[in-house]
């Protein structure tokens, strides 16, 4: 390139000036063409595997969410048992039903929600940890409204379970409090996943039914796929769980607050990849609740929720692993809201749950024919040297200030 011809007015030393700055931003622009043709390679060097799903289009954004809601159901453990007589406790457990038209819900029993389970695929989603009753209900709703991204006839099953603070003793220290109450309920959330997988074992499966669950959330549902798969776990072994894989069975795991390769097969919940036709995984490495993680688990690994799984250790359920990044989606945030508001992470979350949700998450046109972004963000996949970016260096300012495991 030739350099523009500068005028004797300006002086020899101005002409010196201006060409060395001429000549420094044409460097400069040469190291960003570098920095830009890199990021993809160093975003994805980030993690031991890439993003990776043979079904769905994890990039989508064009979703409608002007669908029908789904039929809601609630299944509140608190009650129950929560370490021992799980059989017994499991009969226990309250079960309703939102009535829609009359705007509240009513008493049903296990044979009713299996009674339909037949008639539509199934969401059976469990929230995070320190969260009261209220609290759940408050992501019921978030999460039941949201489901609206997803075509077709659907059904909700919100699990609440007992994830209140336990331990308040003010003679205890703060940092020993706090971790005191993370491996309690810790403990309380594989016996939830026993509880789980009891109702998935009576259920069909001729229609899809996927168990997932944001944070300690994520812990029930790979605790309940490892029974299914025919897994042992304190003690416990799940009647009619073996290890074969259960066509229609999936799993969804958001910001899951367990070791990473927790569920590698031989690992603790290493029967989950053995029973689900499908796992999705979602992960943030810039996650600021999930990098304590090592600091709360007893081997100190990383957290599912930060680094995702190697697919390497899977073998031949590889194929089974759909993972997904959604740190340019959620910047340093934890929590289920911004999960909820990023229409990649609905489109990918339809699209696994619900069989009518992978026209929406391979890009189809909503119903007016146009696409459409739902309400909300609608971060764009990080396709572009700036989203790159954004995964590469970590996204300033303050992250979402709601829920989360450790307050």
């Amino acid at each position: 390139m030739m350099l523009p011809t500068l005028s004797p007015a300006t002086g020899p030393r101005t002409s010196r000036l201006l060409r060395r700055l001429i000549l420094r931003t044409l460097e400069a622009g040469r190291w960003m063409a570098v920095l830009v043709s890199a990021l993809p390679a160093i975003a994805a060097a980030q993690y031991c595997t890439p993003d990776q799903c043979d079904e769905c289009d994890l990039n989508n954004c064009r979703i409608s969410c002007c669908y029908d809601p789904p039929e809601l159901w609630l299944v509140n453990t608190r009650c129950a048992p929560k370490c021992s007589n799980l059989d017994a406790g499991f009969e226990r457990i309250s079960v309703k039903r939102y009535d829609a038209n009359c705007r509240r819900f009513v008493a049903e029993s296990w044979d009713s929600l299996i009674a339909q389970e037949a008639s539509m695929p199934t969401l059976i989603f469990a929230h995070g940890n320190t969260l009261q009753h209220d609290g759940a209900m408050n992501q019921c709703w978030d999460v039941y409204h949201r489901l609206r991204c997803c075509p077709g006839p659907k059904r909700l099953v919100f699990w609440s379970w007992p994830a209140q603070v336990v331990y308040k003793r003010p003679i205890i220290k703060p940092r020993e409090l706090v971790m005191k109450n993370l491996r309690i309920k810790l403990v309380y959330a594989e016996y939830q996943g026993y509880y789980m997988a009891k109702l998935v074992e009576r259920m069909s499966m001729t229609q899809r039914v996927t168990i997932g669950g944001h944070s300690y959330g994520g812990i029930m549902a790979a605790t309940a796929a490892h029974y299914l798969g025919g897994g042992e776990l304190r003690g416990l072994t799940l009647a009619g769980g073996q290890p074969v894989e259960r066509a229609n069975f999936r799993l969804a795991i958001v910001s899951g607050a367990f070791d990473n390769d927790a569920m590698c097969p031989g690992c603790r919940y290493g029967q989950s990849f053995v029973a689900a036709e499908k796992a999705y995984v979602t992960r943030n490495r810039y996650d600021s609740t999930l990098q304590r993680w090592p600091e709360i688990s007893y081997r100190c690994r990383k957290a599912i929720g930060v680094t995702g799984i190697d697919a390497n250790c899977l073998g031949e359920h590889a194929h089974k692993l759909c993972q997904q990044t959604l740190s340019s989606d959620v910047g340093e945030s934890h929590y289920i809201e911004p999960h909820l508001a990023s229409a990649r992470f609905m489109s990918a979350l339809c699209c696994i749950a619900f069989p009518a949700g992978r026209d929406a998450a391979t890009g189809a046109t909503s119903p007016g024919g146009q696409p459409s972004r739902g309400p909300g963000r609608s971060t764009p996949a990080p396709t572009s040297p700036v989203d790159i970016l954004r995964d590469v260096v970590p996204i300033p300012g303050r992250a979402w200030q709601r829920g989360g495991i450790l307050n």
